[in-house]
């Protein structure tokens, strides 16, 4: 045995060894995959997660609380999660049925696994996915005033997406009213999916303010009982580095207040955990409120609150004692997150100033005349589950299993189709599958996209803001649960494909479809599509999906591709011989041309198991209105005269607001100008193209050739240019975001590729009604055939027959592109051979 085979066979047995050791991580992946697999489900465990466990308090605490007294689930096992012992309650230590487990540690991992119940007011870790039998209740820790979500004005493009994967494991989303429900689930983006119960029945931690004992409060809390409570409870505005600026402000606004409004009152802060800690290294944390003290039930001895953009305040509505908002920092905050209820139209004052927060207290009673009615809409509209009763109800239906009118569903009855598209990086298939979703008809299906959560590059958010407004995004947070013998089955997978029958035993099906439901939660698809085409994991895991219909899309000659050669290397071949062997796993098996197909057909007959019924096609969409509107997009403004040449300028800005500046040279009038649009690879071959151009460039001075793309081959293509001293003939002009309004102005299209499957810039020239040349290739063929451009040999001398044809001034097109009758038999292709016969949507 060669010794190259012999590390690659050692690699393969030890990696996986090595990092079982070395990666905590991937061992506690490990531990939870065997407890799901193996260990049955606790039928009378809870598991209690509060703020990421670092505290014993909240909506979770309010049901453990209430649980713990009932004498009928007495034999109930209560699991808390913690980060610390710190903040354990001591009244609960020594009980026999009440276990304290470390967040992330090996029994966390295991209860998490196998709790029957799983109680949390955030979010469990990434590697958890319910499994069936567990019942999650989410009782989120407010009611929402500032954005959340997608709606968070500055904001990661996927700063949600655990959260969004949490709600949709959801079986109960408890809510205080149907106002948070709404604005949660849908600034997530589970609205119209989410296939668990809404429950509005009121936080349960609301009954706590009605149940606490007020003088042991005051005790807790070191206040004399003759005195006035005014607790002040802000957002932490802090960063991780500057916690001393902002806890150093908050103690000179308390010693302030507590200066100001004299010993009838004592001031308490309830701060974040950092400011509290700054408190306590000063000496000062009898000014704040313990940590591991509950909220609601600090809030049952307040007589004035005074807070700013916390949620806090709905829930001490109920108390019907006055409000008072200081948000000295409310402009900068609505433009950097923002809030669902504009401020001047809460129940309460807003403060700017600290001078003005003090002078309310002193006219408090006139405060609470002045926002009396604001108050009670208040509680009608936000608080009308507040009767102390919030918790038995939460009971009756999560453990009970009672029905209830306080229930219901948001989850649409439209056929859901779950779609990986691709990186959205600026290539033919992101423009098909923009187009394709600009033209479903969303009264009848709900389209949800797949993504990978880290690819942070700019051009693939400017292609997802070019999508429908409908269209939902989940991003894959973490990484796969799994156990060791399904890592290597996995391994060998990419390896080898799944052609031989051994091979097909040992493909980790449920590693597969445990992943994908561990990214979508417990929504259910009926069609599932990959196309992409060209990664084995998202094929792998929709090609192993429960869906009623599966589809992988080939965009390209995938004989062709899978023998692309770029830099000296095979860039697809690896991919796509796993790729090819999942083929059977799918029902369709789409190319986009039905020449394409043919050719797909021919290369693929020895993989794909009844190729007549599994191979189809499905031509590419187009969005002429798009195309049409993007012709006129050159404004005199943004043209500047550069020696006597005229330049179109852009400006754009991306997601973290930096500026760029582009632009390229605008085709003169005078000039015969030739334009190709594509990606700089060597399927296009453009050095075919530029070395056909040398040629027509030396018998016509005023030919130009423009070039729009970019990729590998760029530096090559330059050198060529220079080589042939064609600088002034040929103009790159990189990648446009629209390149319409170049197209439109541009003489002739010439595409030279030697393999496409169904190209998009051809349709869209045509679009624009623009003479096309293009190398006699299936994909080509299939668009231009029938009189609607020239087709020339696959050859220098064909393309430069081609360009002399047009210049000759002879026809290349015999009838017009019908840009509107094509969209719509597109779209019914799609309809008929991807989506569900009428009868078994829903």
């Amino acid at each position: 045995m060669k010794k190259a085979t012999i590390v690659k066979k050692a690699k393969f047995v030890l990696s996986p060894m090595k990092k079982y050791v070395m990666d905590s991580g991937f061992r506690g992946r490990i531990l939870y995959t065997k407890c799901l697999k193996s260990k049955p489900i606790q039928e009378r465990t809870i598991l209690y997660e509060a703020y990421h466990g670092q505290s014993m308090t909240g909506n979770p605490y309010a049901v453990f609380k209430y649980l713990i007294q009932h004498p009928k689930y007495k034999n109930y096992q209560h699991i808390w999660v913690i980060q610390d012992e710190s903040v354990i309650h001591e009244e609960y230590k020594q009980i026999r049925n009440i276990k304290f487990i470390k967040k992330d540690s090996s029994k966390y991992i295991t209860y998490l696994a196998t709790a029957k119940y799983l109680i949390n007011d955030t979010t469990f870790p990434y590697y958890f996915q319910k499994r069936e039998g567990q019942i999650y209740a989410n009782i989120w820790h407010g009611t929402p005033l500032k954005t959340m979500g997608l709606d968070i004005k500055k904001r990661g493009k996927t700063d949600h997406k655990n959260i969004q994967r949490n709600f949709l494991f959801t079986n109960f989303f408890v809510s205080p009213n149907k106002y948070t429900a709404e604005k949660l689930l849908h600034s997530h983006d589970v609205y119209s999916i989410f296939n668990g119960k809404v429950l509005d029945s009121g936080y349960p931690r609301v009954d706590l303010m009605f149940q606490a004992n007020k003088d042991e409060m005051k005790k807790k809390l070191s206040v004399p009982p003759d005195k006035k409570v005014i607790l002040y409870a802000p957002t932490w505005r802090g960063t991780l580095g500057n916690e001393k600026n902002e806890s150093e402000k908050l103690l000179n606004d308390i010693n302030m207040m507590q200066e100001q409004v004299g010993t009838e009152y004592a001031v308490l802060l309830k701060s974040h955990y950092y400011a509290h800690k700054f408190f306590e290294e000063q000496g000062l944390a009898h000014l704040c409120v313990p940590n591991k003290l509950d909220s609601n039930e600090v809030l049952s001895v307040v007589d004035i609150l005074i807070t700013d953009y916390s949620s806090i305040f709905f829930d001490f509505l109920p108390s019907k004692n006055p409000i008072i908002f200081y948000a000295y920092d409310v402009d900068e905050y609505q433009k950097d997150r923002g809030t669902y209820i504009p401020m001047d139209q809460l129940p309460g004052p807003l403060c700017i100033h600290l001078e003005e927060v003090i002078e309310s207290i002193h006219n408090i009673e006139n405060i609470n005349q002045q926002y009396q009615d604001i108050y009670k809409k208040f509680l009608q509209e936000y608080c009308y589950h507040d009767d102390g009763n919030a918790t038995s109800r939460f009971v009756d239906i999560v453990l009970e299993g009672k029905s209830s009118d306080k229930l219901f569903q948001t989850l649409s009855s439209k056929t859901k189709i779950l779609i990986y598209c691709g990186g959205f990086l600026n290539n033919g298939i992101t423009t098909s599958v923009i187009n394709l979703l600009n033209a479903i008809d969303y009264d009848k299906y709900d389209v949800t996209i797949l993504d990978y959560a880290s690819n942070d590059k700019q051009e693939k958010w400017k292609n997802v803001e070019k999508l429908n407004k409908n269209v939902r995004f989940i991003h894959r947070v973490g990484t796969w649960n799994a156990t060791l013998s399904e890592w290597y089955r996995h391994v060998l997978m990419l390896r080898r494909g799944a052609y031989t029958l051994s091979m097909k035993r040992l493909v980790p099906i449920e590693m597969y479809r445990r992943e994908l439901e561990r990214i979508i939660g417990n929504t259910t698809y009926d069609i599932g599509i990959d196309f992409s085409g060209y990664s084995p994991f998202w094929a792998a895991l929709i090609a192993f999906g429960n869906f009623k219909k599966k589809s992988i899309y080939l965009h390209n000659d995938m004989g062709q591709e899978m023998n692309k050669k770029v830099n000296n290397k095979y860039p697809h071949r690896q991919n796509l011989k796993v790729i090819f062997s999942l083929y059977n796993y799918f029902d369709n098996v789409v190319s986009v041309s039905k020449l394409t197909n043919e050719q797909n057909k021919r290369s693929l007959n020895k993989v794909v198991k009844n190729i007549d019924e599994r191979m189809t096609y499905v031509v590419n969409n187009i969005d002429y209105e798009n195309i049409l509107a993007g012709r006129e997009e050159f404004s005199e403004e943004l043209v500047i005269d550069f020696k006597n040449r005229k330049f179109m300028l852009s400006i754009s800005q991306d997601h973290y607001n930096h500026l760029e500046l582009t632009g390229y040279q605008i085709p003169d009038e005078k000039d015969i100008n030739f334009i190709t649009i594509g990606r700089l690879s060597p399927e296009k071959d453009h050095e075919k193209l530029i070395a056909a151009f040398s040629h027509i460039a030396a018998r016509h001075s005023n030919a130009k050739l423009f070039i729009v793309g970019d990729g590998d081959l760029k530096t090559s293509l330059l050198e060529l240019v220079r080589k042939l001293k064609l600088e002034e003939k040929v103009i790159f002009t990189g990648q446009i975001t629209n390149p319409y309004a170049l197209l439109h102005r541009c003489d002739c299209f010439v595409l030279s590729s030697n393999h496409e499957g169904q190209p998009m810039v051809l349709l869209e020239a045509l679009t624009l009604g623009k003479p096309v040349i293009v190398t006699d290739i299936p994909g080509s063929r299939s668009v231009v055939e029938g009189g609607h451009g020239l087709i020339v040999d696959n050859s220098i001398k064909g393309l430069i027959d081609g360009m002399e044809h047009f210049l000759m001034g002879k026809e290349l097109f015999e009838k017009q592109f019908d840009y509107v009758n094509y969209r719509e038999e597109a779209m019914k292709m799609f309809y008929e051979k991807v989506c569900l016969p009428e009868d078994q949507t829903g």
